[in-house]
């Protein structure tokens, strides 16, 4: 992505302004709220109407609030007087569009906006930010498609590089389920939550670990090491993988993929969960064990 889009992003201005820009179509504008850093912002747009999407950011409690507009200024002007009552005490905004005013701009097209806030409300949900808006998916013309996957991919490059995330979504059908869900997953399949939270509980009066696994050339990597691995090595307890439903297996079934002797004493244990197909395969170094029957949906 770096050799496909490139970026710069240059020193604060004196209403504290950061502005950063890809080689090929985005444009962004980051300013504390303040209505002298709005101002600003809208003299150097030229005070015409620019399109495009907006993240007000509440730094002390990690929430975000994606948004978008026809006429960025004058929907920020709002947000500074009469702010949601869901981020009411944002901090900062990032405004996102495409360095073209209203007439030109692809962001004028108000079903491109409202896909590219549905799919940004998913990943910096997925990367543990607290959204407090909501999105909706749209029926996408075939133009539409291509100006929203090509911004997409932009906007990914674009959201790592101002490290405003560190992961992007899986592909489809892999993608991570968060918390919530997993509780109501779990519940439909007749299972008893003692506890859980983000990476652990007791399900069923058993121990089990939650990971979702790091996006690898051979799958989802899960790494056993410390409790986790010990708990393995004893065969106490269970792993769920939230991803494509769950995978909820015992960790009795993860071992005989494991046939290494050496393999708990090292520090770390690597395996691999590979979505083929209607098939999810456990990876163990050259080892292969199809553990479908533990997908929960």
């Amino acid at each position: 992505m770096e050799d496909s889009f490139g970026y710069s992003e240059y020193p604060p201005n004196g209403e504290k302004i950061v502005r950063a820009r890809t080689n090929a179509q985005i444009r962004s504008w980051e300013f504390p709220r303040s209505n002298k850093s709005l101002e600003k912002f809208n003299q150097e747009i030229g005070k015409i109407p620019y399109p495009g999407i907006y993240l007000l950011l509440e730094l002390k409690s990690n929430k975000v609030y994606v948004g978008e507009a026809k006429n960025l200024y004058n929907r920020l002007k709002t947000h500074n007087s009469k702010p949601d009552v869901k981020i009411k005490d944002w901090d900062k905004v990032i405004v996102i569009n495409d360095g073209r005013p209203a007439t030109q701009s692809d962001f004028n097209d108000n079903v491109v906006r409202l896909t590219i806030e549905e799919y940004l409300i998913r990943l910096l949900k997925a990367n543990k930010y607290k959204v407090v808006s909501q999105g909706e998916k749209q029926n996408l013309n075939p133009l539409q498609k291509v100006i929203t996957q090509n911004l997409i991919e932009e906007l990914n490059f674009f959201l790592l590089k101002k490290n405003l995330i560190t992961k992007l979504l899986a592909d489809k059908g892999q993608e991570e389920v968060m918390l919530d869900e997993l509780k109501k997953i779990l519940i439909k399949n007749k299972y008893t939550i003692d506890k859980i939270s983000a990476y652990e509980g007791t399900i069923n009066g058993e121990k089990v670990f939650i990971r979702p696994g790091s996006k690898k050339s051979k799958g989802w990597q899960v790494t056993f090491r410390d409790v986790f691995k010990n708990h393995l090595e004893k065969e106490e307890g269970s792993l769920i993988v939230p991803r494509g439903g769950i995978i909820y297996i015992p960790f009795s079934e993860i071992k005989k993929v494991i046939n290494d002797p050496k393999a708990f004493n090292r520090n770390t244990i690597d395996i691999f969960f590979a979505f083929e197909g209607d098939k999810v395969i456990l990876r163990y170094k050259k080892n292969e064990l199809d553990v479908t029957t533990f997908l929960l949906n």
